[in-house]
């Protein structure tokens, strides 16, 4: 291994070698054929749960959630009973950004998650899928804002799969903007480096694979839920036509830089073959209890008051957001909070599930029916234990492969942390739901997200001398330890990551890790989204598939 100056990190969301391969074998993506041949290359498992924002958090930290404290878009605030959006004022660890500004080092991160607002560092941030607006993406890179619109007219936080294509023209048409979208996030690379041309560190990220793997999956016929039609299967290769393209154009400048480049993705991906409904699960378990007619009209009650709440706050503030009644975890869930032991109050790739315990204070939380410890620890128990030996109802197969009890893996509490009690992976095939309708099943087929999260994902590195082939088996929080070590720079003791196999640099002792040291706790930067931010954003991860 050598040391480099600089470092270029392609960020491919959902990238999976199922369909990289493939598309490579079709003839569709040269240039990442050129960066493979001289690159070692491999599997880079993401982390659990394998989501988006807590993904890319964790390879920009060298943590997993228990100790970046991000385990998901959104997060439970109990103290309002209400679902927020993560933002990077709750990442408890310093990130790779904040260690290259400390060590005097320039960086530049485009369009990762997780990163609004964003952090003031040597060089710039430009964050991605968390930003309510362009214009607030790009507010602290002026230079960036005044040449963008000339030199990168392509950079945008446009997203355009929003639901399965109905039609071949619409699938066309959403590939090409698809496609543009890649090759704008290439230029805002080279626009970048023109600003800040000292930079160690360029980080770019392509988000839209992502979405277009969840509504398109079958038409790039991979696996056995592929659809087998020419014109369609043609139609979803612009796509990916077009990030090879983007690819090509940064290593371009890579190679002029001089720079290493690895390309890592956050997770892979698969087919989706329905969600298991999991509060309906511990319905079924009486874990979760439902109100009788005196808790519905009380329920009605309490809702009609915060309505009226909401219609005086709107004549106060014409501007404020009048769907906010809806994330209020109470309205959300008709539960009876005086007898519900534990809940989901979130999802994606895993189910998120809270005791409902007096330790978390407000919200359902202070009709909470466990009190002690004991109580807590049972009411824990009953809910994995549901969950647990949970089957499908046909294959007899369990629904949940992994159930994290967050307070014996972690070593913390999680009602004083913030954090879900339990963390439950479903089968490989299937996606979480939370909310409540009018099926009893467990298992809901949903046509309208036919692909998923898998958690391997793609690794790849040119530049640093490593023996080329397909053998890297690495873990995403070895990425920032790998981009540290490659720049000849300590890997700190608070990452649980190392570099990569072949990169030379001090071994981490086993040991328990623990959020305790050297974070803060949550909400180091004071930050909260406007109402109006917040409705922006949650309407965009429902549009992405990532709400319900």
């Amino acid at each position: 291994m050598k040391t480099v100056d600089r470092v270029m990190v392609l960020g491919v969301d959902g990238a999976t070698w199922t369909v990289l391969d493939a598309m490579r074998a079709r003839g569709a993506m040269p240039n990442l054929d050129a960066l493979l041949e001289r690159s070692a290359s491999g599997t880079l498992r993401s982390i659990i749960p394998p989501v988006t924002t807590a993904a890319w958090t964790s390879m920009m930290t060298g943590c997993g959630p228990a100790r970046h404290g991000v385990f998901d878009h959104r997060y439970y605030d109990a103290t309002q009973a209400r679902m927020k959006v993560n933002h990077s004022g709750r990442i408890r660890v310093p990130t790779l950004w904040h260690l290259l500004t400390a060590a005097g080092r320039a960086s530049i991160s485009l369009n990762l998650p997780g990163l609004y607002p964003p952090p003031p560092i040597n060089g710039f941030i430009i964050p991605g899928m968390d930003a309510p607006h362009l214009d607030a993406a790009v507010a602290s890179a002026p230079a960036f804002a005044a040449r963008r619109a000339a030199e990168a007219p392509g950079y945008g936080l446009g997203y355009f799969w929003k639901r399965v294509p109905e039609t071949l023209e619409e699938l066309k048409t959403n590939a090409q903007k698809t496609a543009d979208s890649f090759l704008g996030r290439a230029d805002g690379g080279w626009l970048a480096d023109s600003i800040v041309p000292d930079w160690s560190v360029l980080l770019v990220q392509f988000q839209n694979l992502d979405p277009f793997q969840h509504r398109a999956w079958r038409f790039l016929n991979v696996d056995e839920t592929g659809i087998d039609r020419p014109d369609w299967n043609k139609a979803a290769m612009i796509v990916i036509a077009g990030l090879d393209r983007a690819i090509g154009r940064l290593c371009e400048l890579a190679d002029r830089k001089g720079a290493a480049v690895l390309m890592v993705s956050d997770h892979g991906f698969g087919s989706c073959l329905g969600r298991v409904n999991v509060n309906r699960i511990l319905i079924d378990a009486g874990v979760v209890r439902m109100p009788g007619l005196l808790g519905r009209i009380e329920q009605r009650a309490f809702w009609g008051l915060d309505r009226l709440r909401q219609w005086g706050e709107r004549r106060e503030d014409r501007k404020a957001r009048g769907a906010a009644f809806d994330r209020s975890v109470t309205a959300q869930y008709p539960f009876d909070w005086k007898r519900t032991l534990a809940f989901a109050p979130h999802q994606d790739t895993a189910a998120m599930v809270y005791v409902n315990s007096a330790a978390r204070n407000k919200g359902p939380a202070n009709q909470a029916p466990t009190m002690t410890p004991r109580q807590v620890d049972d009411a824990r128990a009953s809910a994995a234990n549901a969950l647990a030996t949970a089957r499908h109802p046909e294959t007899g197969k369990p629904l949940f492969t992994q159930i994290i009890h967050t307070a014996a893996e972690f070593q913390l509490d999680p009602a004083e942390q913030g954090y879900p009690d339990l963390i439950a992976v479903p089968d490989a095939p299937y996606w979480i739901k939370t909310k409540l309708g009018a099926s009893r099943s467990w298992l809901e087929l949903d046509p309208g997200l036919p692909g998923t999260h898998r958690p391997q994902g793609v690794v790849s590195l040119a530049g640093a001398g490593l023996k080329q082939g397909r053998w890297l088996d690495s873990n995403l929080i070895d990425a920032a330890p790998t981009i540290l070590a490659l720049l000849g720079m300590p890997v700190p003791d608070f990452m649980e990551g190392q570099p990569i196999a072949g990169i030379a640099a001090r071994a981490l002792e086993s040991r328990v890790h623990s959020p305790e040291t050297p974070v803060n706790g949550p909400h180091a930067r004071p930050f909260e989204y406007t109402e109006r931010e917040q409705e922006i954003l949650e309407q965009r991860l429902a549009d992405l598939g990532y709400l319900e």
